[in-house]
Parts: structure tokens; C-alpha cells; sequence
């Protein structure tokens, strides 16, 4: 009934006077079909083509939005209108909801409908029978939790290559490379960190290096240092780096992560590894994308429409927490590998605004720019900051049916500010729905204040506490709760306070024309709201104290961690970083905000 043929080498053949059977009718629509899906598949692709947002309701409820999709098989899922639905009434709920992570996919499906009677009788005793008139195409929604290897959903296998690092106990390190280089040119390598199900802060840090791989500054190897500040307990992050390749001719060597520089800390527990990491590289004189055809077309025809089995579009990851009578939705991610589906007028579109960033500021790297460029002059520079303050959101599980008067407690975290004396200031992250909305309130002291008539305020009453290691830079938040209440969890946001000691130094007074402040990621792209941190680097100086800003006034904010937050309102924003000791070092990164995606 599903049908998966892909194409049909046979048509009908008309002719006056021809005896039409019910196979010559079934043979016509399986060849109109099967030539519009391999069309499909072939031509177009696999992916969302346009809508399918998932949104959630409540901690237990989502709403699919309409939209469509072409599937591995070529053919077209198309959802209507809104469908809301709890998560527990979706099919594979039962087997799956003790794994914690559950993704929402889709598939194509087929119903008879409309009954109607064949005057045949051919199967019916009574000389009538009853039969189906339509058949209706449509789609099955189903969740899973096992993860799919993210290379079979697309074609990014041609170009990139995947090594784990290291993956146990909900903590995945993977290294992306890509898998050509051109001699002279960059190598883009991509640290793909994921957590799942754990509440310890992780660290890590490790050397990327390679025989004729330098990082940009000329070292022998580029360092990848990541230390969890924000600690949640379902976290991904991509952070990409860059090595300049010195062969100056074909040959195939490896990039390598050394089990001597590896370090990964999870909580109390440090872990290292057992042998080197190796990745293959091919340094090519052949431009990269002339080798990209041809690998693609080199594949085997039956193998890109034929290896179709379990590959799905993915919708949605939940994150839930059980017990034996009910669940609830920690938190969720959409359309979690990106399987979208570029139309030829979003192409047009993305290869026009490429076209206009061949001449901007921002497509230019460093080494590209003139020597009068790369220390642009700065005027106007923001009043040095005279405080070091970082901020979070820490959720505080109160778990089934909490009771008032009880203590509910967050795991130790890294406040991120380093040892020493910190102050805390705590709100309750007053959110309609803490699992949706991401705006509300901050209610600071005692709730009570405030009457329901001057203020909705939905979330429990508690008293807040917090205590601070000094020496191990942790903090670790309590709460009392003060009334019943339904809710599973309450937010609460943290500033932490370091105040900074002012000093003149001669380095100060020194202006070193070697100091070059670097941002990455150089460009981003964004959708309104969303949120993408960057880092500056400051090369040449043994000082790294950087002082964040935004180049205009209503573009979006900046913390001082190099987390920027985009408006509402869509285009090209510029976002500076000052170096604290050279004033006149800086450098610009642009964040495009767009809901195109």
C-alpha cells in the first residue's frame, strides 16, 4: 500500500477498442508516480521543504505546524493543519520514554477510505461486496530513541569526515574534518560537544595538529579549550577552528589528536585517552568542489535510491523525565539535524547575499585585508567595565508532588569567573511556561509582595539560598518552597559579581602594532531572538581580557561572556571586541538575522 517503487518501465499503450482491466488502471498511476518521485529524490533532495515547526503547548503537549516534506523515497508528506497532540499518545511513547531523549520523526502513509460496493460481486457470496473507493495519502507520526548516524541523512559524508573522540555515559566528543584540502588553503575542523542526561559540569581541552597543518598565528598546533559555565544537563555545541595547510603538492597525511594533550574533566571525574586520534587528509591540487562531482557521481545509482530503510525526517528532540503514573518535557530541540530542503528561489536568494559579502568587511579574513585595515581606527570606545559579572539559568527539579517546607537543591556548577570571592544575586525566572516561553518576569525577595491583580506571576513561591566555593570558583543554589504547587521545577537566574582590580602597568601604555584581536566565528548566521556565542582571541599579547559592544544601538545585546542575543527586528548587525590592555585593538564579527533559514 505504501508504495516504494521508484520507477516503472512500462506505460500504457492506448488504442479504439482496448479491454481496460483494473491492472492497466493500477499500472498508469504507478508510473506517473513512480517517475514524479524519482524526480523528487534525485532532483530536489530529501528534507523539509517549508514549515513542519514544532511548538510546545505545555510540559506535555506539542502542536505540529503544517508544512511539507519529501522523504528518502521521493515522496511528498504534506501536513494540513495544526496537529496537537500529547507526547504519550504518539506511537513508540511506551517503548522509549524510560531513555530520556525521544525524537519526534514523520513518514509517509497510506489509508483506504470511502466505502463504496463492487456490482462485480466477485468476492462476495451474496453476489455484492464492499470495497474501498480512495486511497489516502498522508503521514504517521512515531518517536524513537535511537539516534541516527547524522552522515546517512545527508550528503555531508562526501565532504566531511567524523571521528569520536570519546563517547560514554552521555558525554560525546566527536572531531569533524573535512576530507580535501587544497595546498596553501584552510582546513575547517569542527569539535561537536553533546551531553545528555548529566548534571556535572564538563571541561575539556585538547591539541589538534598535523604534519602540514599550522594554526593561523603560525603554531604547530591549534588548541581547543572549552570549559562549561551555563551548567544544564542536555547540551550541544559546535565550535569550529581553522589550520592553514604549508604542502605545496598532493599527498595524504592525517590530522591528530594526542592522547597526551587530551583532558576531559566530568565533575570530580578526569578522563584521558589510550591512544592517538588519527584523521585522514587529502591535500589536493584539484579545486575541492571539481572533487565533490565526481565522488558524487561516482556513487553507485541503486545505492542513492535503493539504501532507504530506517532513514526518517526528524522533527523534534525531547528530553523528558518519568516515573511509573506521568512524564513531563524537560526540554526539546527542533528539527535536530537540520534535514531542510533548499527551494531554487532560497538558493537564489542566499547565493545573492554571498555575492554582496564577497566585498563586505566581514567576508574578508585577516590576512586578506590591507595593512592599513587590519587595526581599523576605533572612536567612541565604550567606558572600561568595572565589574566581571556573568549570569545563568539553573531549573531546580522539585520532582512529583513536592512538598511545602522542603529544601530542593541544584548541583555544584562553575559560576565561570575563577576563583575568589564572588557575590550572588538570585531572581525566580517568572516564565508562563519555563519549557516554552522564553520571556517573563524576574521576581527578586518575597513573592508576596506583589497581589495577582498588579502582577500574574505563575511560578511557586520559594526562598532562595546559594552557597559559593571560593576556592573551587563553584556555586550551588536551594530553595524552600512556600506554597503547593504543580509545578515540577522552578527557574532560577544567577548574576555572579567579581569586582576588578584597576592597575596601571607599563603594558598598558605600550601600543605593540603585533597585537590583533580575532573574533570567532568571523560571520554567523541567526533568526530573530536566537542566540550564538562568540570568542576573541587576542594574538600577540599574553593578556586575553576582552570588553564586548555592539557597533550601533538597538542590534541586539552582548554579555560579557561573548554571548550575543539578536533582536527581534532582521539584517546585518556588527559586534566588536576590545582588547582591555591595547584600546586600539579590535576587531568587528557580523551576525546576520534572518527567519530565512
Amino acid at each position: 500500500m505504501n508504495n516504494k517503487q521508484y520507477y516503472s518501465c512500462e506505460r500504457n499503450n492506448y488504442f479504439f477498442g482496448k479491454l481496460m482491466t483494473v491492472r492497466d488502471f493500477q499500472a498508469e498511476q504507478t508510473y506517473m508516480n513512480s517517475k514524479r518521485r524519482l524526480g523528487n529524490k534525485m532532483l530536489n533532495g530529501v528534507g523539509i521543504v517549508s514549515g513542519l515547526d514544532v511548538i510546545l503547548i505545555d510540559n506535555k503537549t506539542f502542536s505540529l505546524e503544517t508544512g511539507m516534506a519529501l522523504d528518502y523515497m521521493g515522496r511528498e508528506i504534506v501536513v494540513s493543519e495544526p496537529y496537537v497532540r500529547r507526547l504519550n499518545v504518539i506511537k513508540g511513547f511506551e517503548e522509549n520514554k524510560d531513555k530520556g531523549v525521544l525524537y519526534l520523526c514523520i513518514e509517509y502513509k497510506e489509508d483506504l477510505k470511502e466505502t463504496t460496493f463492487s456490482v462485480s460481486g466477485a468476492d462476495a457470496a451474496g453476489g455484492v461486496s464492499e470495497k474501498y473507493n480512495r486511497i489516502s495519502e498522508g503521514y504517521e507520526l512515531f518517536l524513537t530513541s535511537e539516534k541516527p548516524k547524522e552522515d546517512s541523512l545527508k550528503l555531508d559524508s562526501l565532504i566531511f569526515e567524523s571521528k569520536e573522540l570519546y563517547n560514554k555515559d552521555g558525554i560525546k566528543l566527536t572531531l569533524e574534518l573535512s576530507k580535501y584540502v587544497n595546498p596553501g588553503k584552510t582546513l575547517k575542523a569542527t569539535v561537536i560537544f553533546e551531553k545528555e542526561n548529566t548534571e556535572a559540569p564538563v571541561s575539556y581541552s585538547f591539541d589538534i595538529q598535523g604534519e602540514f597543518f599550522k594554526d593561523m598565528s603560525g603554531e604547530k598546533a591549534v588548541n581547543v579549550n572549552f570549559q562549561e559555565t551555563e551548567i544544564s544537563t542536555y547540551k550541544t555545541l559546535r565550535k569550529e577552528y581553522f589550520l592553514r595547510c604549508d604542502a605545496v603538492t598532493d599527498a595524504m597525511t592525517n590530522v591528530i589528536v594526542t592522547k597526551k594533550s587530551f583532558k576531559l574533566k566530568v565533575g570530580k571525574d578526569e578522563i584521558s585517552l589510550n591512544k592517538d586520534f588519527e584523521c585522514p587528509v587529502s591535500v589536493r591540487s584539484t579545486p575541492i568542489k571539481d572533487i565533490i562531482i565526481n565522488d558524487y557521481y561516482a556513487k553507485n545509482f541503486n545505492e542513492l535510491i535503493e539504501k532507504v530503510d530506517n532513514k526518517f525526517i526528524y522533527l523534534a528532540k525531547f528530553h523528558i523525565v518519568t516515573n511509573q503514573l506521568t512524564y513531563f518535557i524537560e526540554s526539546f530541540e527542533k528539527h535536530p539535524f537540520k534535514q531542510y530542503l533548499y527551494s531554487n528561489e532560497l538558493i537564489n536568494l542566499l547565493c545573492s547575499l554571498e555575492d554582496g559579502e564577497r566585498t563586505s568587511p566581514a567576508s574578508l579574513t585577516n590576512a586578506e585585508k590591507k595593512p592599513e585595515e587590519t587595526v581599523p581606527q576605533v572612536l567612541d570606545l565604550p567606558e572600561p567595565q568595572i565589574d566581571n559579572i556573568v549570569t545563568g539559568v539553573e531549573r531546580i527539579n522539585l520532582g512529583f508532588n513536592p512538598k511545602v517546607g522542603k529544601s530542593y537543591f541544584s548541583y555544584e556548577f562553575v559560576h565561570g569567573l575563577g576563583e575568589g570571592n564572588v557575590a550572588i544575586v538570585t531572581a525566580i525566572d517568572n516564565k508562563a511556561n519555563s519549557v516554552v516561553d522564553e520571556k517573563g518576569l524576574l521576581v527578586f525577595g518575597d513573592k508576596g509582595i506583589f497581589t495577582k491583580e498588579e502582577v500574574s506571576i505563575s511560578a511557586p513561591d520559594v526562598k532562595i539560598g546559594a552557597i559559593v566555593n571560593s576556592e573551587k570558583g563553584t556555586v550551588r543554589l536551594g530553595v524552600k518552597l512556600q506554597e503547593k504547587t504543580t509545578a515540577q521545577a522552578v527557574d532560577i537566574r544567577w548574576w555572579a559579581l567579581k569586582p576588578v582590580e584597576i592597575q596601571v602597568e607599563e603594558e598598558d601604555l605600550v601600543i605593540d602594532e603585533n597585537v590583533r584581536v580575532v573574533i570567532t566565528p568571523n560571520t554567523k548566521r541567526i533568526k530573530p531572538l536566537e542566540q550564538v556565542r562568540f570568542e576573541a582571541h587576542i594574538e600577540g599579547a599574553v593578556s586575553q581580557e576582552v570588553r564586548w559592544g555592539m557597533a550601533e544601538e538597538n542590534t541586539g545585546t552582548i554579555d560579557n561572556n561573548g554571548l550575543y542575543t539578536a533582536p527581534s527586528k532582521e539584517g546585518v548587525y556588527e559586534v566588536k571586541a576590545y582588547s582591555v590592555k591595547f584600546e586600539n585593538k579590535s576587531d568587528s564579527a557580523y551576525v546576520v538575522v534572518s527567519s530565512v533559514e
